[in-house]
């Protein structure tokens, strides 16, 4: 598989990812093994580049139930902010943090590669604190 350097991350991707939002729909033990043969299938491949968000269901718990063990094989994107199962507002610092933190948690990870603010309004961007937590 082709590979690219990532904008100015230097992190090198394939020039193929996975989008992760519609696996979100898969559930149960048969949703699991799908998911698994979807995402090892893919790694296998040679794809190294995995998208997610905290709002796409239960994606982020399906890449750390299948392919959490092969970490070091994929660069990771997710995205935060949304305030869903949370119990306060979406797009503050704490429920940037406490969004992150979960991913992580159902990710199985203890890192992720790329963080991204997800349908984020401008003007919450111009009172700083979300991107302040972000660099945090």
């Amino acid at each position: 598989m082709e590979t690219t350097t990532l904008g100015k991350t230097g992190i090198e991707v394939s020039r193929l990812g996975l989008g992760l939002a519609e696996i979100r729909d898969l559930s149960g033990r048969d949703g699991t093994d799908q998911a698994a043969r979807v995402l090892n299938g893919a790694l296998d491949s040679g794809i190294n580049f995995l998208d997610t968000a905290e709002c796409y269901g239960n994606s982020e718990e399906l890449i750390g139930k299948t392919v959490a063990h092969r970490r070091d094989e994929y660069a990771l994107a997710t995205k935060c902010g949304h305030s869903d199962g949370l119990g306060g507002p979406s797009w503050t610092a704490s429920t940037v943090r406490e969004s992150i933190d979960r991913s992580l948690r159902r990710l199985k990870t203890d890192r992720v590669d790329i963080i991204q603010l997800h349908s984020c309004e401008l003007e919450v961007l111009k009172r700083g604190e979300v991107t302040e937590e972000l660099v945090k």
